[in-house]
């Protein structure tokens, strides 16, 4: 991935070795037995909801099945308006049956439900109550605000998730207090040690899944993990697989099994069977478009150097024929985000979509031309960022918001059909989590933030607001019928069980500009 040379070779370039590019470390990783992780307890995965409709939500845990003589596990749904789950407050007893066949998950679409209501969930079995989980069915009409959180990428051996641990405790005051969390993708990891980084103690006894057996060992150790255990009890969840999940592309070996264990772990509607690109409405004031960046791309393109792939060594970066969405996708997204008649549309991605150049258009080149450092991203199909955001514009669509994921690092962007037109108006406003614990340049010995940011801004002056490559953590957001709010929140270590958390940048749209503002921290 260029991405991490090109870190380096900015530090080389601008003599910054000596100003923070220090050496990698080389952990001794530990022996890795190949054994199918196992929790412990009647519900060792916890409790988690997800895809919430005005009338529904989708409610998930998986029972332990040391207790499973054969003929599966037969658990009672309780479904409460109070979280005592007391007398005429439970409004449903719903039966589920957690089987060997679905690694003893079960999945309960639940409906009949309230508009706008807070609900609590658990579940009982043999005598053995799970914990209690909290969710919230989506409004219909008028809405005064929706508070979201954004993801991604969580490789667990390395590090502790003091950034969920944060993020679970915005629950307990109502004024951080959130409605949804988006999971852009990389929940897991097929590999398990991996870019000379190791935490003692977070340990992966599989290198390599392949098998639907090894990932789904996989998400139970994932899920074994009570800060992300937290957060799934506190909010209800959007989801979407990433390469690291186990597709990286359409043909890859694993997929099979790593998708299929994604549906089993994680509760998730499809808009077609097997798809994870949906839309979820709350109210008039929001639409969120939940895409699939793996599963109908074309091939990506090799990578050239250090410094980014050019437009000319690579002139099929322009190619208007290349896509990442697929046609299907790409129609129902372009007429979902033309024809919504909510008042903002969120995009959640899994892949960076502002352009990461390192060098951008020279006089004469087309509009898109440039250096680009990571073209699996959409910098590797360029033609159709440009026809999503050439829709955009042809069809005067306002307050679009974009969601990523993947590059590890913070980032926020406002995104034109021209970026390098300052008259160009900006058509999206992108906001980009940095990992939860996944290896970033902070890690890895690249050039800090000091050396790089400068020239980041000085080749992308007109679309890229702000970057950070040193932190972990996560987006938080308040959108609102007059603008939207956002947050990059950062624990201050992922090496240690509990941390402090620290906001690296206060952000703010403007409603009907899809510019970023930045604020005071």
């Amino acid at each position: 991935m260029q991405r991490r040379a090109f870190l380096a070779s900015v530090g080389i370039a601008g003599g910054a070795i000596a100003a923070g590019c220090a050496p990698r470390s080389n952990p001794t990783y530990p022996i890795q037995t190949g054994e199918l992780f196992e929790g412990i307890g009647p519900y060792p995965s916890g409790v988690g909801s997800g895809d919430p409709t005005p009338d529904s939500v989708l409610l998930w845990t998986r029972a332990h099945p040391e207790r499973d003589t054969g003929q599966g596990l037969l658990l009672t749904t309780e479904v409460s308006t109070s979280p005592q789950f007391g007398v005429g407050q439970i409004i449903a007893e719903l039966p589920a049956l957690a089987t060997a066949q679905r690694d003893h998950c079960v999945t309960i679409n639940v409906t009949g439900l309230q508009p706008a209501t807070t609900y609590w969930y658990r579940f009982r079995y043999d005598g053995l109550t799970s914990p209690t989980g909290r969710t919230r069915t989506s409004p219909v009409g008028g809405v005064d605000r929706l508070r979201l959180a954004a993801f991604s990428c969580q490789r667990y051996t390395h590090g502790f998730y003091t950034a969920h641990s944060d993020l679970a405790g915005l629950a307990e005051d109502p004024s951080t207090d959130l409605d949804l969390v988006l999971c852009l993708g990389d929940y897991v990891y097929e590999t398990g040690y991996a870019d000379s980084v190791y935490l003692p103690g977070r340990d992966d006894p599989i290198q390599q899944a392949v098998t639907q057996d090894q990932f789904r060992a996989k998400y139970r150790m994932y899920r074994s993990d009570p800060d992300l255990q937290a957060v799934h009890a506190a909010y209800p969840m959007i989801n979407v697989f990433d390469n690291h999940d186990g597709l990286a592309a359409p043909g890859d070996n694993q997929a099979t099994g790593a998708i299929a264990a994604f549906f089993e772990h994680l509760p998730v509607r499809s808009r077609l069977p097997g798809r994870i690109d949906r839309s979820l409405r709350w109210g008039d004031l929001a639409e969120i478009f939940m895409t699939d960046q793996r599963s109908f791309r074309d091939q990506t393109l090799e990578e050239e150097g250090p410094l980014g792939t050019s437009t000319t060594e690579r002139p099929e970066i322009l190619d208007p024929n290349r896509t990442m969405l697929g046609a299907e996708q790409r129609n129902w997204l372009l007429n979902g985000l033309s024809g919504s008649s909510a008042q903002w549309k969120v995009i959640g991605s899994q892949l960076m979509f502002w352009p990461w150049r390192s060098f951008g258009r020279l006089p004469g080149q087309p509009r898109g031309s440039g250096v680009y450092l990571n073209l699996t991203q959409w910098d590797g199909y360029v033609a159709e960022r440009l026809a999503i955001l050439d829709h955009l514009e042809q069809n005067n669509v306002r307050n679009t918001l974009l969601f990523s994921g993947d590059s590890h690092v913070f980032s926020a962007a406002q995104i034109a059909p021209d970026v390098d037109n300052p008259r160009s108006t900006p058509r999206i406003a992108e906001f980009g989590t940095g990992s939860v614990t996944s290896n970033n340049a902070d890690e890895n010995g690249y050039p800090t933030d000091d050396s790089t940011r400068p020239y980041l801004r000085m080749v992308n002056p007109n679309h890229l607001r702000f970057f950070e490559s040193e932190r972990h953590g996560y987006a938080a957001a308040e959108i609102t019928p007059g603008g939207t709010s956002v947050e990059f929140r950062s624990p201050r270590t992922i090496r240690q069980t509990t941390s402090a958390t620290q906001v690296l940048s206060r952000m703010r749209v403007a409603t009907d500009t899809q510019r970023v503002e930045l604020l005071a921290p």
